[in-house]
C-alpha cells in the first residue's frame, strides 16, 4: 500500500436557502491538523514501512508534511519486537526489515513527539496462490484501440478457498509502474463472493501492449482493511452532488485514547507473478 493517503478534515456550514436557484455560500472552517498513519507489513523479506503525516487544509497545496521524531514499533503475538527507524532522506517514513509470518497478529504502537500514542492491530491470513497469468488479444479493441498498440488483456487463474470469508486487494503493474486505470489509486478490492471459487480468467482492468511485462499482485486483507478501502473509493468516486452523502473519513483500525484516528495499518500475505505480453 504505497499510495500516500491525503485526508482532508472539513467542517461545513451553509447559509439557509429558500429555493433551488439561490446561491449557497460555504464557510469552510479548517480543523487542527491530525496525524495520519499509513503502514504495511507483508510476508516478504523486505523493508516494511509506517508513514506518519499530518492532515492539511482544504486550500493547501503540495504533499502532506511528515511527522518526525516518533518512536515506532511493532510487536507480534510471539513477543517479537520490530523497531522502525526513520529515514533520514524522507521525514515521517519509518522502516524495518523482516518477513511477516502467516498466522501471526501484529500490533503497532506509535509514540508521537507530543506524548500521545497511536495503536493498531491486524492479523496476517494466508493468501490464495496464483496459478498462472495469460495474455489474450482483444480483436474488437485492436480494431479501434483507445491507445495505439494497447489491446491485450491479462487473465488471472487461481483457486479461492470456499470455506472462509475472505477479502482481497489487487495491484496491476506495467513494466514496474502501478496502473491506476479508472480507480485513481491503483488499488482494487474484492471479497470472495465477487470472485466466486476458482478464478477462471479474471481480466485486468485495462489493456497492455506486446512486449510489456505485466505483474499482478494479490493481497489477502482483513475486513477492516476492506472497509477502509471501500470507504476511500466511495469518497474519491463521489460526484459531490446535492443528493450525495456528506463526506466522512474512512473507517480506520488506528486508535488513540480519544477513539478512532486517521489512516490504516495493513498486514497482508501477498502472492505475485508476472508475464511478458506476446511471448
Amino acid at each position: 500500500m504505497k499510495t500516500i493517503i491525503k485526508l482532508i478534515l472539513l467542517t461545513f456550514s451553509a447559509a439557509a436557502f429558500f429555493s433551488c436557484t439561490e446561491t449557497i455560500e460555504l464557510d469552510m472552517e479548517q480543523t487542527s491538523p491530525r496525524v495520519i498513519v499509513d503502514g504495511l507489513i507483508t510476508n516478504e523479506d523486505t523493508e516494511h514501512y509506517v508513514r506518519l503525516t499530518e492532515s492539511v487544509g482544504f486550500y493547501q497545496e503540495g504533499q502532506a508534511p511528515g511527522v518526525s521524531g516518533a518512536v515506532v514499533e511493532v510487536i507480534d503475538n510471539e513477543g517479537n519486537v520490530y523497531n522502525f527507524t526513520e529515514k533520514e532522506t524522507e521525514p515521517g517514513l519509518y522502516t524495518s526489515r523482516f518477513a511477516g509470518q502467516i498466522g501471526n497478529t501484529y500490533n503497532l504502537r506509535v509514540s508521537l513527539p507530543d506524548g500521545t500514542e497511536r495503536l493498531a492491530s491486524d492479523r496476517m491470513e494466508p493468501v490464495m496462490a496464483i496459478d498462472r497469468l495469460e495474455w489474450q488479444l482483444d480483436e474488437d479493441e485492436q480494431e479501434g484501440p483507445v491507445e495505439e498498440g494497447f489491446f491485450y488483456r491479462i487473465l488471472i487463474y487461481g483457486q479461492e478457498p470456499a470455506a472462509t470469508k475472505d477479502y482481497y486487494q489487487f495491484k496491476f503493474y506495467r513494466n514496474d509502474t502501478i496502473q491506476n486505470f479508472d480507480s485513481g489509486t491503483g488499488i482494487f478490492i474484492a471479497d470472495d463472493e465477487l470472485i466466486g471459487g476458482y478464478i477462471n480468467g479474471l481480466e485486468s482492468p485495462e489493456y497492455y501492449k506486446a512486449g510489456d511485462e505485466a505483474r499482478f499482485e494479490m493481497y489477502r486483507i482483513s475486513r477492516d482493511t476492506y472497509l477502509f478501502y471501500n470507504d476511500l473509493a466511495n469518497i474519491l468516486n463521489g460526484d459531490g452532488g446535492m443528493t450525495s452523502p456528506s463526506p466522512v473519513n474512512p473507517r480506520s483500525n488506528v486508535y488513540s485514547s480519544q477513539g478512532p484516528e486517521l489512516g490504516l495499518f495493513q498486514v497482508s500475505a501477498v502472492d505475485k507473478t508476472s508475464i511478458v505480453v506476446g511471448e
